[in-house]
């Protein structure tokens, strides 16, 4: 039979919780979470009425019937469940090739339709610590699918709710335990300072949470990893390119020169740039604005490589061959090496890049050199002989894809080392890529004098680079290019000023006299990475063109005379602290470069101090506690004056119990009950009683021991 009460008693519904505020505290931090991950685009759109109408509902649903048992209302809510749990694995069993990743949408569907379920069945205090608790999952999955930092907003608003929402659970649970003594002085939870020492345990747990979390952030590696754990990939509609394989950037407008004869009209988008196309003239100037073009989730930075040109006239830049090959496939596709790449073994670590479109992009997939896999939910892509991949329409706002991309693990003894001629070149490959047009003279004796020294092809491509950081500027202040006039020679003997263009052509054309094989690379810079949500943020100013270089055995290698470029066997994910300062430096241009560092600095400190206060106080704890406290005196003396009258405190009796038992008509019980609830307050109620209390147990005390 005790058993069977013990087991009623577990099952017994708890008692409904009053607390409004409570109520509201766990409401806004489901409500933060629930939107964080709505506002990540983790949900289908029709959720979002759901959650913005639903949770509200429910929980103003939940307090009204909180004294109701509500067993329709409880199967309507295990009904819904088990049919969002349904098409759930309805979705998984969709998932092909084992890829985990694709169930991420799925999942936060199903816990932002449970939380939504669960909102209308929160009678208790309990129900609303779950539901507080389960909202933890919506801020992970909406962290790990966060692709800004508007995220942190949500999560700040999350925790603050939430360390309210606990502080008032305790606090709601310490109501319902009866008073041990009635005091005047404070009524419990409406005095201050009650309120006062309830949160400052709760206060300083959270301040040292934040100063562990800060300074762990600032000295763990940046975020990311090499191994393909997923491959997220989605596409925005786009319209489809004028023929399959070609080349359409809807940036460019009417000035695309590969849709001139289409007949389509507007002009060129701020955040256009004309080396995305088939053509690209140096005597054109202006560069694209500060707009966001995509965000790129990735362990390490690269040039996010869009296309190369091969064919130099003096002024623009060509494809030669833009004969495609289709490659069909369910994603992921393998996309083929060129064919110069045929003794090239990709040894190196899998980079892995996911590529988030914030602008219309022209239909070419940007990569690290050289791509490897790519996932992309559509039919076919087009590759050609360079590298270059295409897809049969224009990439829109909203479109998702990722590359896996391999390079040998190079390092400035392989480049050295390679050989200075390919054992068996392709057909046409020398004359593609060491094509020269009439060349000023004095161009080329430039680059046999900057080279003369050099014995090997790296050696004189860092002796031009060199040179060019020596002897010109970057700047996107430059003059136009005179009519009739070759741009490399103007570049190097006129204007020595240009910006990525003129100084990338300028190299390759130099190389290319020597009978180095170059070529022009377009596409984008790494950009800043956000060091809080890891992706980084590529503008429409990062539209860069650089050189590459070909090693035989080796590969393709960038080189860029206006940045530091990592070899692929040199570069390494980056540290977070220096990260972060950068971050953070780059957005506050008033305040001294020395107020990071000093910022920084304190992180340890601080910490250290918040330790040896935390450490300082316990140990203040433990010698008032080994103290002979003053209720612990009264206890004594409370015990030596029973034992006077006959009777001895057993060890398992509470002080109440224990006046109780003393019936010697010499004890005042009453005035002994009031003195023994004294202390008990005292001892267990976590307020001190006042000094007028204090008087009042001396004189019973004294009397007891007197014998009156």
């Amino acid at each position: 039979m005790r058993f069977v009460e013990l087991l009623k008693r577990a099952n017994a519904n708890p008692p409904a919780e009053e607390s409004i505020a409570l109520r509201v505290s766990v409401f806004v931090a489901v409500m933060a979470a629930a939107l964080g991950l709505v506002s990540q685009g983790a949900a289908a759109e029709a959720l979002a009425p759901a959650v913005l109408l639903g949770i509200p509902a429910g929980y103003v649903c939940s307090h009204m019937a909180r004294h109701r048992p509500g067993y329709l209302r409880k199967a309507v809510v295990a009904l819904l469940a088990a049919l969002a749990l349904a098409h759930f694995f309805s979705a998984a069993a969709e998932v092909g090739r084992g890829n985990l990743t694709e169930l991420r949408i799925p999942l936060a569907e199903l816990f932002l339709m449970v939380q939504v379920l669960h909102s209308f069945d929160l009678p208790a205090r309990r129900d609303l610590l779950f539901s507080l608790l389960s909202s933890l999952a919506l801020v992970l999955v909406g962290g790990v699918l966060s692709t800004s930092p508007s995220f942190g907003a949500y999560l700040a608003v999350w925790a603050v709710a939430g360390v309210v929402s606990m502080l008032l659970a305790h606090r709601s649970q310490l109501g319902e335990l009866p008073p041990l003594v009635a005091s005047p002085a404070s009524s419990g939870a409406g005095d201050p300072r009650s309120i006062w020492r309830s949160a400052r345990p709760v206060a300083a747990t959270t301040a040292l949470a934040l100063v562990t979390a800060a300074g762990t952030f600032m000295v763990v590696p940046a975020a990311g990893s090499p191994r393909l754990l997923g491959a997220p990939a989605t596409v925005a509609s786009g319209a489809a390119v004028p023929f399959a394989g070609g080349l359409s950037n809807p940036s460019l407008g009417a000035g695309d020169p590969a849709l001139s004869s289409t007949g389509r009209t507007g002009g060129r988008a701020s955040f256009g740039y004309f080396g995305f196309a088939r053509s690209l003239d140096l005597s054109a100037r202006g560069r694209p604005d500060n707009s966001p073009v995509m965000r790129v989730r990735a362990s390490r930075p690269d040039f996010w490589r869009g296309q190369s040109f091969d064919q130099w006239d003096g002024r623009h830049w060509k494809i030669s061959d833009e004969k495609t090959a289709v490659v069909r496939n369910q994603a992921p596709f393998e996309l083929p090496p060129p064919p110069e790449d045929k003794f090239v073994q990709y040894l190196g670590t899998p980079l892995v890049q996911t590529f988030y479109l914030q602008r219309p992009q022209p239909n070419v997939i940007f990569s690290a050199y050289k791509g490897d896999l790519l996932f992309l939910p559509t039919e076919a892509v087009f590759t050609l002989s360079d590298g270059t991949v295409r897809t049969g329409f224009e990439l829109d706002a909203g479109t998702v894809y990722t590359v896996v991309s391999r390079r040998p693990r190079v390092t400035e003894d392989v480049l050295r080392g390679a050989p200075s001629e390919l054992t068996a070149p392709p057909p046409d490959f020398l004359s593609r890529y060491t094509q020269l047009p009439s060349v000023p003279s004095r161009v080329r004796e430039l680059a046999a004098e900057v080279t003369a020294g050099s014995p090997t092809v790296y050696d004189k491509v860092r002796a031009l680079e060199r040179w060019m950081g020596d002897n010109t500027t970057y700047t996107l202040d430059i003059p136009p290019l005179p009519e009739g006039a070759d741009a490399v020679e103007q570049f190097l003997f006129a204007d020595r000023r240009g910006f990525c263009e003129q100084i990338a052509t300028s190299l390759v054309v130099m190389l290319r006299s020597l009978g180095i094989p170059a070529r022009l690379g377009v596409g984008y810079t790494p950009g800043e990475r956000d060091p809080f949500t890891g992706l980084y943020q590529v503008r429409a100013r990062n539209a860069h063109a650089w050189a590459e270089v070909y090693f035989p055995n080796v590969g393709w290698q960038v080189f860029d005379p206006t940045a530091e470029v990592p070899l692929a066997g040199e570069s390494a994910a980056p540290a977070t602290a220096p990260d972060v300062l950068s971050f953070l430096s780059g957005r506050l241009p008033d305040i001294p470069r020395w107020a990071p560092v000093a910022t920084l600095a304190t992180v340890p400190v601080v910490l250290a101090g918040i330790i040896a206060t935390a450490a300082r106080e316990w140990r203040r704890r433990r010698r008032r506690i080994r103290s002979r406290s003053w209720a612990a005196a009264c206890i004594e003396r409370l015990e030596a004056a029973g034992a006077k009258h006959g009777r001895r405190m057993e060890r398992w009796e509470t002080m109440s119990e224990y006046v109780a038992a003393l019936s010697s008509p010499a004890v005042a019980q009453p005035r002994l009950r009031s003195a023994v609830a004294v202390l008990e307050a005292e001892q267990f109620s976590g307020r001190p009683v006042d000094e007028e209390q204090r008087r009042q147990v001396e004189r019973v005390l004294e009397d007891l021991a007197a014998g009156k």
